[in-house]
C-alpha cells in the first residue's frame, strides 16, 4: 500500500508506537512542535517543516518569497504554543545544476524575515536532490506551564480565530485552476499566498492572562484544525460565524464553488485557532487590539464530538478536510 492510499494522519497512527515521549514533556508527539525538558522550569520547543518545490512552489513565486514562506511555516507551530522562537536553521537540498543565485535568494528570504522578527538564522545544511527540498527547524525556550497545547478546550469556551479565511483558496484557484480574478481580491489573494504572516505574540500574551485553553495554526486547513482540536480535547465544536475574507463569498457564487470548501479546506492561512474561556473574552479582546489580526469569535465548545456549522439551512457537519502531505488537498 502506498502512502497516498491512506494519507498523512492515518500514517501517523501507524507509526505512533515507534515514537518516544520524553518524560516530563508537555506536548504530544503529533502536536507539530515538540518540547524537551532542560530543567524543571525550562523546556526547549522545536518544530520541523518542509517545503518541496514540485508541490509547494506556486507559479510566479520568487526564491526569496519561498525562503520567507518556509520561515513562516516553521515558526508558526512554535508561536501557536505560546512560545517565542529564538532561532532557526535550514536544510537546503537542490538539483546539481540549480542556479546558485536563486539558492542564495532562498536563504536571503528566510534570513531577512527572521531578522525582522528578532529570530536568529544560525545556519544549517546543504545537499543535492532531484527536487528543491527545504527543511526548516525552529527553536524556542519556555516554562512548561506556559506552553499551550491543542488539547485543552473546555465546554463553554469561545472558539476564536486570529485571521480571515478564503484568500489562499482563491489564490490556488487562480494559479492552479486558471480562474481569472481581478482587482483587489486578486491582489489580496496573491499577498496571502506569496507573503503569509504570523502573529508572534498573541498566544503568549493570552496565556499570560490565563485567557487561552488550546490553540493550533490553520496551515492544513480550518476544517482539519477544528476537528483536530475538538477530537484531541474530547469535546464538540459548534461554529456560528464563518470567518470569510471580503470578496470570497461573491467569488464562490460567481464561479459556482462551494464557499465552505474555500473557507475550510484551503490551508496555508497560518491564522491561529484558539479556545478562550468565556469569562476571559473581554481580556482577550483587549489583548487582540495590539495584535496583528485581532480576534473573531466563530463558535462555542460543546459536549459531544465532531464539528458542526449552524448554517442558514440547519446544522452542517464540517469534515476534516484540507491539506494532506501525502495526498496534497483532499
Amino acid at each position: 500500500m502506498k502512502t497516498s492510499d491512506f494519507g498523512e494522519r492515518d500514517f501517523l497512527q501507524l507509526i505512533a508506537g515507534l515514537v518516544s515521549r520524553i518524560p516530563g514533556a508537555r506536548l504530544s508527539w503529533d502536536e507539530d512542535a515538540s518540547d524537551i525538558p532542560i530543567t524543571e522550569d525550562l523546556h526547549l520547543v522545536v518544530n520541523v517543516d518542509t517545503f518541496v518545490g514540485s508541490t509547494d512552489w506556486l507559479p510566479g513565486m520568487s526564491a526569496a518569497q519561498v525562503g520567507r514562506k518556509l520561515a513562516v511555516m516553521t515558526l508558526s507551530d512554535v508561536v501557536t504554543k505560546g512560545v517565542t522562537p529564538t532561532s532557526i536553521m535550514l536544510s537546503l537540498s537542490v538539483p546539481a545544476d540549480y542556479d546558485g543565485t536563486e539558492a542564495q535568494e532562498i536563504v536571503r528570504g528566510m534570513s531577512q524575515y527572521c531578522l525582522k522578527n528578532s529570530v536568529s538564522f544560525i545556519g544549517g545544511d546543504t545537499g543535492t536532490a532531484s527536487d528543491v527540498v527545504l527543511t526548516g527547524v525552529a527553536f524556542g525556550m519556555a516554562d512548561p506551564d506556559a506552553i499551550v497545547t491543542r488539547s485543552g478546550a473546555q465546554v463553554g469556551d469561545i472558539i476564536a480565530v486570529s485571521g480571515i479565511f478564503g484568500l489562499t483558496s482563491v489564490a490556488f484557484k487562480m494559479f492552479l485552476d486558471g480562474i481569472d480574478v481581478k482587482g483587489s481580491l486578486a491582489q489580496r489573494a496573491m499577498i496571502a499566498a506569496y507573503k503569509p504572516t504570523i502573529d508572534f505574540d498573541i498566544v503568549k500574551t493570552l496565556r499570560s492572562h490565563d485567557a487561552v485553553t488550546s490553540s493550533m495554526d490553520s496551515s492544513d486547513g480550518l476544517g482539519i484544525t477544528l476537528n483536530t482540536m475538538a477530537s484531541n480535547s474530547g469535546v464538540g465544536f459548534e461554529i456560528d460565524n464563518l470567518p470569510v475574507a471580503g470578496g470570497v463569498a461573491k467569488f464562490a457564487e460567481d464561479h459556482g464553488i462551494d464557499l465552505l470548501d474555500l473557507i475550510l479546506a484551503g490551508g496555508e492561512e497560518f491564522a491561529v485557532v484558539l479556545t478562550i474561556p468565556e469569562e476571559k473574552w473581554d481580556v482577550a479582546q483587549k489583548v487582540s487590539k495590539d495584535s496583528t489580526f485581532g480576534l473573531k469569535a466563530i463558535g462555542r465548545v460543546v459536549e459531544g464530538t465532531g464539528v458542526v456549522w449552524n448554517g442558514p439551512d440547519g446544522p452542517v457537519e464540517i469534515p476534516s478536510s484540507g491539506y494532506d502531505s501525502f495526498r496534497e488537498w483532499r
